[in-house]
């Protein structure tokens, strides 16, 4: 069985204000709302989960293109959804994944089929994520 290198993801999410927290990776920092309220002051969480659910079928499109040796110009996913609030959620998730290319239909089919079901991002929404989580408590700005 050949050995493959595993990547390590991390990202850490950070309050700045009773309005929006940043996401920090890799020296990249992108600010969201935590007031699902007020569109200005950035992506939800929920419109986050549904961006990185695109951008994975885009990278996943990207890749297996150059593998199946097809020609992609542009790709725009479009989703739409409901939200559930009890429990809170999506319904009636709907997205529509657009392909600029003169590739044959039946090639481009079967593009969007791996590339739609196959992604790490792709994989872990679909499977649902299982995380472990634990909580830390800061007194007075000492870890206890």
């Amino acid at each position: 069985m050949e050995k493959q290198d595993k990547k390590i993801f991390n990202v850490e999410v950070k309050k700045i204000s009773d309005k929006q927290a940043v996401v920090q990776a890799h020296g990249q920092k992108l600010i969201f709302s935590i007031k699902g309220n007020d569109p200005a002051l950035g992506l939800t969480a929920p419109e986050t989960v549904l961006g990185a659910f695109g951008l994975c079928i885009i990278s996943n499109i990207t890749k297996e293109a150059a593998e199946m040796g097809l020609r992609v110009g542009g790709v725009v996913i479009e989703f739409e959804a409901l939200k559930r609030t009890t429990p809170l959620g999506f319904e009636d998730l709907h997205y529509s994944v657009t392909i600029q290319s003169d590739e044959s239909a039946e090639k481009l089919r079967e593009l969007f089929e791996r590339a739609t079901t196959n992604g790490t991002a792709t994989n872990a929404l679909l499977e649902g994520l299982k995380p472990n989580g634990e909580l830390h408590i800061q007194v007075n700005e000492k870890d206890i």
